[in-house]
């Protein structure tokens, strides 16, 4: 069966609704959230979830609240909770240690989504904030545009403001292509020759690296619990056409191929998680973190002049090796 749903998933503390959005082809089946615009769960045929989901509202808005959703404004740490947009130093209300995480208590993670469009086998979610709503100057629109084509499933996300603001948003759905437990027995592979140095406070503290030892994963390498992986892979200087990127891989499980325009994946095996360490490993499209602090790095400024800014990833799902279609 293919086509669109909509149904009740849950209810938030303040008595808003969520839905739940299952959006079908002959081969993929995929859920989503109207909070957050949450990727919940990514089926090849009747396998299991490749994506980790659960079953009810409360996880999403606790310790697993960034399982899935599309995160923002300004994904990643930006050191000290501050940043220099324009002339004008902004300060904003630290949500991890002194730093700010995917922009903080009030971001696009913990939104109310709505439903702009929906077809068969796409949906546009969108969300307005409003001027230092959420900390950030600008009135902005933000839209997350789902859609399904044979085995693939494409994801744009796109900014609107009108002033100078940081727009650099991300997908942060956790992979698992047994469906559960551990990753253990999974490989992942990065087409990326640089990887940002990390200071104690997980933040970049200089210009790109070689990669080197557990960073090199050009030719692929096992997930295993303990290697802590929380890193920026530098793709390119700056945004440029869609291309594959990443390749997430297990004996007889599915296969992930993920492409991008963004010179970024920041990679987290969810190894500090203290709920469910190593549950799933989230591959974060996008512009290279607390990217105002350091002039070399991809600028994330998005003023009205430069229009919509469209970010894409495209996440194929590929039938088992040993399996022949």
């Amino acid at each position: 069966m293919t086509g669109a749903q909509v149904s009740a998933f849950g209810t938030m503390p303040d008595g808003r609704r969520v839905d739940r959005i299952t959006l079908r082809t002959e081969r993929l089946t995929v859920h989503l959230l109207t909070l957050g615009a949450i990727l919940q769960g990514c089926h090849l045929g009747a396998g299991p979830s490749l994506v980790v989901g659960f079953p009810d509202l409360a996880p999403y808005l606790g310790d697993m609240r960034f399982s899935g959703p599309v995160v923002g404004p300004v994904a990643g740490r930006l050191s000290g909770a501050e940043a220099m947009i324009g002339e004008m130093l902004w300060r904003f209300v630290p949500n991890e240690g002194r730093q700010l995480l995917h922009g903080g208590a009030k971001g696009l993670h913990g939104r109310l989504w709505q439903i702009a469009d929906l077809g068969p086998s796409h949906v546009t979610l969108r969300c307005r904030l409003a001027h230092c709503e959420d900390g950030f100057p600008g009135t902005r629109l933000f839209e997350a545009r789902y859609w399904l084509e044979d085995n693939h499933l494409a994801l744009d996300l796109v900014s609107h403001t009108d002033r100078p603001t940081l727009a650099n948003l991300a997908p942060h759905a956790f992979w698992n292509l047994r469906g559960e437990g551990s990753l253990a027995g999974h490989e992942l592979r990065i087409a990326a020759d640089h990887v940002l140095p990390l200071g104690p406070d997980l933040c970049p503290r200089g210009p790109p690296e070689p990669v080197a030892g557990r960073l090199d994963l050009r030719q692929g390498q096992a997930l295993e619990q303990g290697a802590g992986y929380d890193h920026c892979f530098c793709l390119a200087p700056a945004r440029g056409p869609l291309r594959s990127v990443a390749w997430l891989t297990r004996p007889d499980a599915p296969r992930l191929e993920m492409a991008t325009t963004e010179p970024g994946l920041q990679v987290y095996d969810a190894s500090r998680n203290r709920e469910r360490p190593f549950f799933g490993v989230a591959l974060e499209s996008q512009c290279w973190p607390d990217a105002p602090r350091h002039a070399d790095y991809p600028s994330i400024l998005l003023s009205p002049e430069d229009g919509a800014r469209t970010q894409s990833t495209v996440w194929t799902i590929h039938l088992p090796a040993k399996v022949t279609a």
